[in-house]
């Protein structure tokens, strides 16, 4: 069982932001950062942006993990058991805790119809995939 000073449910910036907060004034404890995402904590804007023109995509990268976190990418946080300072995720491992950040971000309202005709821009796999299709195009 995981068990950290602090843990972070998210990986967006935001949690980006509060791992170097935390280690701004906590330089050694344990930080695990638990994320749906598969990947590490990664600048968002350029995906739209900076991604389309010449930016690599080495660049969004924010090196979360110089910052001494562990990482459990690509599971979703289902319960929370704030009385034992606990969260269980979709796998069924059981973290515990001292501190908990909850980093979530929105997710957007999905449309009754096409789901698999619309790519709802939000993460890197969305920029991946309309990449891709763009691709075959030209």
């Amino acid at each position: 069982m995981p068990s950290y000073k602090y843990l972070i449910v998210g990986g967006g910036m935001t949690a980006d932001a509060a791992v170097r907060g935390i280690r701004q004034v906590d330089a050694n404890r344990a930080i695990g950062l638990i994320s749906a995402e598969p990947s590490p904590p990664y600048n968002r804007p350029p995906l739209s942006k900076g991604l389309w023109q010449s930016a690599k995509i080495e660049s969004i990268w924010r090196k979360t993990e110089s910052q001494g976190v562990e990482f459990h990418l690509g599971r979703k946080a289902q319960t929370l058991d704030s009385r034992n300072k606990r969260i269980t995720d979709d796998q069924g491992t059981v973290y515990t805790f001292d501190k908990l950040l909850l980093a979530t971000g929105g997710s957007p309202s999905r449309l009754p119809f096409g789901d698999d005709q619309i790519i709802y821009f939000r993460n890197l796999q969305d920029y991946q995939r309309l990449r891709g299709l763009a691709e075959q195009v030209e």
